[in-house]
């Protein structure tokens, strides 16, 4: 049933009200006059139960919202990985190491740069020349081991079959492969003696030293002279001899002779390939070269090693950035919802009776909080108090926001890298204690 509208002038203000309102608004209004009038700042019971209320609602609209646990752990893990990865920076920078292979390098450099340098080709070379005479021996010796293994009496028929004969072939491999190592590692255990006798040949007299002593002195210098400087020529001989054989044995037999080349020409070849391997491993060596290029080679590695770790690193705080940026979305997100919990108090029920009774004076606006975040509570209209908000688990996400900004995992990795470049750089005389400021615990 529709009643008619009352006319705009009445002075009453629950005219309009249909009848049955079971609200209390009239009763309240009807209290207050009776009452008498109230500064604006006196909050009578009523009020005080609807600012109440609204701290209840907020606490359990914080508690049921199921974002808040999960943004807080997701949070929290990324916090911790990407610490435990600057705490593993920080082990790499403090154990010396980085600085220690670049001096090492420095100390390397300088040795090389006071001595005259091996032919780069000759390095080059070396090693396959070695393998190259290695894999010929494996292969001319496994023809001949292969009928010094066979147990089958059929070697000369390619052997047994199945399992035997893979154990046969295996067999006749060994040797060669074994011969092969034998002349790289002959080739090292000379450069000792040799190193030696260039140094005996090539040493300054001594300073003090008598007229006979110094001509037993300088005739023994000059003999171990000739003998050092005889080695090369002694072995170009070698070398074109067998050479020369060889041509000659070519030019004898156009093709493989039957009965087969004669014994001393294939042992002179076997071992001047043996004895030129070795002669090259030999003149390619240079120590302060090798020194150089392993400590090349470790700097290097060391590098490698760090710049994959700080590239994780990155990674990780970049992730944690992200979310550390949803959680503080989230937190602002509840901070704002309880203010407007208690702004709905204020707007629906208490200013509204207010607004009918008109026994208190009106109320102004509070000034805004300055500071870096925002506040969880704080009074809405000046000198008004109102109770605290209860935040419930929003507290700890407000103590995460604050205490793990991202930007001080960053400043952390900025002074691991500058320990890192002072130490690559030789600018760091010492290891450095690598420390930073103590953040809060991971969750």
């Amino acid at each position: 049933m529709s009643h008619p509208s009352p006319p705009a002038t009445s002075p009453d203000p629950f005219s309009q009200c249909p009848s049955g309102c079971v609200c209390g608004v009239r009763e309240l209004v009807a209290r207050a006059a009776d009452t008498g009038w109230r500064e604006a700042e006196e909050i009578d019971a009523t009020e005080m139960r609807a600012m109440l209320s609204a701290v209840r609602s907020g606490f359990e609209t914080i508690c049921r919202d199921g974002r808040i646990p999960a943004r807080r752990h997701a949070a929290s893990d990324a916090y911790a990985r990407a610490d435990r990865q600057l705490n593993r920076l920080g082990l790499m920078l403090a154990t010396g190491h980085m600085g220690d292979t670049a001096a090492r390098l420095a100390r390397a450099q300088n040795a090389a740069d006071a001595t005259p340098r091996r032919a780069r080709w000759l390095r080059r070379v070396r090693w396959p020349v070695v393998i190259g005479i290695g894999m010929f021996d494996v292969w001319y010796f496994n023809q001949v081991f292969r009928y010094l293994t066979s147990q089958t009496g059929d070697a000369d028929q390619g052997g047994a079959g199945g399992i035997l004969h893979m154990w046969e072939l295996l067999a006749a491999i060994v040797p060669g492969v074994a011969l092969a190592v034998i002349i790289a590692a002959t080739g090292e255990m000379m450069l000792r003696p040799l190193g030696a006798w260039r140094a005996a040949a090539f040493r300054r007299p001594p300073v003090r030293q008598g007229r006979a002593g110094a001509y037993l002195g300088a005739a023994g210098r000059w003999a171990l002279r000739l003998a050092w400087w005889s080695l090369p020529i002694c072995f170009l001989l070698m070398l074109l001899v067998v050479i020369g054989t060889w041509a000659g044995l070519r030019a004898r037999y156009p093709t493989p002779p039957s009965g087969g080349y004669p014994m001393m020409s294939v042992i002179l070849l076997i071992v001047m390939l043996s004895l030129g391997a070795m002669a090259v491993k030999v003149a390619a060596s240079d120590k302060e070269a090798e020194d150089l290029a392993v400590a090349r080679r470790r700097l290097w590695w060391t590098k490698t090693a760090y710049s994959f770790q700080s590239r994780r690193a990155d990674r990780l705080i970049g992730a944690y950035d992200s979310r550390w940026s949803d959680l503080r979305t989230l937190r602002d997100e509840l901070i704002g919802l309880l203010r407007l919990k208690m702004i709905s108090a204020w707007e629906g029920f208490i200013l509204r009776v207010r607004s009918l009774h008109r026994q208190t004076g009106n109320v102004a606006v509070a000034e805004a909080r300055s500071g870096p975040g925002p506040s969880l509570t704080g009074p809405e209209f000046q000198g008004i108090a109102q109770p605290q908000m209860e935040a419930g688990p929003l507290l700890e996400v407000c103590r995460l926001v604050e205490d793990r900004h991202p930007d001080r995992l960053r400043e952390r990795k900025r002074l691991l890298d500058e320990t890192y470049g002072r130490q690559v750089t030789g600018r760091d005389g010492a290891p450095p204690a690598i420390g930073h400021r103590a953040l809060p615990p991971a969750s």
